[in-house]
């Protein structure tokens, strides 16, 4: 029986395959390969990502780069052992003053805080300006009044003028007596004699609306320069005068320093005068920044003592301005002579030879600058056995990696294992 259906299944024919099946069977197979190859990619892409990315992984290795360093101080004791003279003084503002008003009155408004920075002709301060609007239109009104009366004094010359020409006419013919004549005449000169005091009213009707303008103006308080507000004085409500002489009525409304003026006053013995000369290179070491050689020369010796102290003031002017320097601050400045001046590179330093790369060719070292290692030039001035280089050209304060790898780059960021002073 088996045999039997085996024999009609081979006679029956074969059903061919259906082409829209085979169709989508294949593009199955291509999505999925598609998926395969694209997760792959992906793959291959978040590994590159974090081997680049990642703070330890091999793309990464400055952030982990370890380093050993060899740090030269900042020279300050050094750099004093070479100035010829020492003084203390604190910085001053040569440029300083109290904003007031020019007038006396009730304060309406105040816009400064202090720490805040104005611009030259900045409003600081509104005074109550409600008198001094009235003044000014008071002014124009007067001033109107007194151009109205000008205008009639021109229109009467005009009329006794004419009345003047036909008597003038008529006793020529001698139909006029000569007394009216003389009234004609003297009617025309006081004319002209009130128009010229009619119209000098108007040029002090002119004046007095102006001087209340410029009270009005004054009502509005304005910075006299660019600089910073220090110190704020008055409030809403308060008075104010440029003149008080006591009670609650201010005479200030802040205190504007201009930061761009400031500088060092120094008092030095007068017996050490004689060392100090204009245009001179100095340093100033703030109490505030120990560290921080501030470059600076002498402005000009002022040409008084103080018999009192025995010294006299000598200015001094700093080289670049730094936010970090401000008024009142006190420090120590320290006189080069200009054969002699103050140097920002030390001397001949001992180096390992572990520090120092291309010794032979063009050696240089790699500093530690914010956290990244910067490639810098020295020069080998002799060497001492086979451990240490006598090099020059290292900037005051330098920070050297020791124990370098060929894996340190220019820029790179490192990070410091160990430190050796």
């Amino acid at each position: 029986m088996d045999k039997e259906e085996a024999l009609a299944s081979l006679k029956s024919p074969i059903r061919p395959a259906d082409p829209m099946k085979e169709r989508m069977a294949d593009q199955r197979l291509r999505s999925r390969r598609l998926r395969l190859g694209g997760g792959f990619a992906l793959l291959v892409l978040l590994a590159a990502l974090l081997w680049i990315f990642i703070p330890g992984g091999p793309g990464h290795s400055g952030a982990r780069t370890q380093v050993r360093l060899l740090r030269f101080p900042d020279t300050t004791t050094a750099a004093t052992n070479r100035a010829v003279l020492s003084a203390a003084g604190y910085v001053v503002a040569r440029r300083e003053t109290t904003v007031s008003s020019r007038i006396t009155g009730m304060i309406r408004a105040v816009y400064v805080q202090e720490g805040m920075a104005v611009r030259h002709g900045q409003v600081l301060a509104r005074l109550a300006a409600r008198t001094a609007r009235a003044n000014v239109l008071l002014a124009r009104r007067q001033l109107r009044a007194e151009q109205a009366l000008v205008e009639s004094a021109q229109a009467q010359l005009a009329l006794d003028r004419k009345n003047w020409f036909r008597i003038r006419s008529v006793f020529r013919k001698g139909l006029e007596s000569r007394s009216a004549r003389d009234a004609a005449r003297a009617a025309v000169a006081l004319d002209r004699a009130g128009l010229r005091h009619d119209q000098a009213d108007v040029a002090a009707a002119r004046s007095e609306l102006a001087l209340a303008r410029i009270i009005l103006n004054h009502t509005v308080i304005r910075a006299p320069f660019t600089g910073i507000v220090t110190a704020k004085y008055a409030h809403r409500g308060e008075m104010i005068s440029p003149a008080a002489v006591g009670g609650f009525t201010k005479t200030g409304i802040c205190e504007l320093v201009d930061m761009q003026s400031l500088e060092m006053d120094v008092d030095v013995n007068e017996s050490f005068i004689d060392r100090v000369h204009a245009g001179e290179p100095t340093r100033v070491v703030l109490n505030a920044y120990p560290d921080w050689n501030i470059p600076a020369h002498v402005i000009s010796v002022v040409p008084t003592a103080n018999k009192n102290k025995g010294t006299v003031k000598v200015r001094v002017a700093f080289q670049h301005l730094d936010s970090r320097i401000l008024p009142e601050m006190a420090g120590e400045v320290y006189f080069y002579s200009r054969a002699a001046p103050a140097v920002t590179r030390p001397g001949p330093v001992a180096l390992p030879r572990n520090a120092v790369f291309d010794a032979r060719s063009k050696p240089f070292v790699f500093l530690v600058e914010d956290g990244r290692a910067v490639e810098t030039r020295v020069r080998v001035q002799s060497r001492n056995g086979s451990h240490l280089l006598h090099v020059t050209g290292l900037p005051v304060g330098a920070r050297v990696v020791i124990g370098w790898s060929s894996s340190i780059h220019n820029g790179e960021r490192v990070e410091v294992r160990h430190k050796r002073s």
